[in-house]
């Protein structure tokens, strides 16, 4: 078994008796139908259908859990606030918790192939295990309860939710895409039946009428390059790298290039290189 602390997330806990109520009309996934010890992927955008953050939403029974960037709780939770008016919603940061991922060798690449809007998020020795659908396992609870980190382990588990097809906003990406592009209808992120929230319309009018013209691709460079680079061909911007992880022979990347682009040379601003393992679109 391979485990690490992931620094990346940070935890929000959602508690009051309308959490459910009012984080289903806020995020796209349908939150009102996680049952206890379910979790689910999520997005909350603007108005304009861009991706402001993506999250892990867990129904710990007695209140809701949120697992993002840990750089965009502070923005995220402050733009939450605004809407809560007489909803009684309660949001708290939770210093004193940390994520880790756990994971054997036998996992490998499972991109994913039908949306799961929720899976299982059992509570053992007061420990949340995510059953994530790519195979892999999150650990939410308290920090000292948790694995240590592991530099090497933590690259591995970001190669392979890279690999697989998973992104996470940070703020260097915030309202860089649309949920289409970042896959979140294909992994479960986004409900097209679950009523409104900011963004549904364009993110409904994009999945149907088959708008979107930038998708998910796994790039290898020899260079690093960090979330938020942008990536062009020739002069003209075409995508932006969303997460990264370093590899033996270079860097991995999952990034969100035009479709028009796929079989074109990339490079980033410095002249770096990049070429593509494979598409996700």
């Amino acid at each position: 078994m391979h485990t690490s602390r992931l620094p990346f997330f940070g935890v929000v806990r959602v508690s009051g008796d309308d959490r459910a109520h009012f984080l289903h009309g806020q995020l796209s996934n349908h939150i009102e139908a996680l049952a206890p010890q379910q979790a689910g992927y999520a997005t909350y955008n603007t108005p304009k259908g861009r991706v402001l953050a993506n999250m892990l939403v867990i129904n710990r029974g007695d209140d809701l859990l949120l697992v993002m960037a840990q750089d965009l709780i502070e923005a995220t939770i402050k733009r939450l606030r605004m809407f809560v008016l007489r909803a009684k919603v309660v949001f708290e940061t939770l210093p004193d918790y940390a994520v880790a991922g756990e994971w054997t060798d036998t996992l490998h690449a499972t991109p994913a192939h039908e949306p799961q809007h929720s899976f299982p998020a059992p509570m053992l020795n007061q420990i949340i295990h995510v059953q994530l659908p790519h195979g892999g396992n999150l650990l939410i609870g308290e920090a000292a309860q948790l694995p240590t980190y592991q530099a090497d382990a933590e690259q591995a588990w970001q190669q392979h939710e890279i690999q697989s097809g998973y992104p996470w906003i940070a703020a260097a990406t915030s309202e860089a895409a649309v949920a289409q592009m970042l896959n979140q209808h294909t992994i479960g992120g986004v409900h097209f039946k679950k009523g409104c929230y900011p963004g549904q319309e364009i993110i409904a009018r994009a999945q149907y009428r088959g708008q979107v013209k930038r998708g998910l691709a796994i790039l290898h460079s020899s260079a690093p390059a960090s979330a938020g680079s942008l990536l062009y061909a020739d002069e003209e911007e075409v995508g932006i790298i969303i997460n990264s992880s370093i590899t033996a022979t270079g860097s991995l990347h999952l990034a969100v290039i035009k479709h028009s682009t796929a079989d074109t040379a990339l490079h980033d601003a410095q002249g770096n290189p990049f070429s593509l393992q494979q598409t996700l679109f």
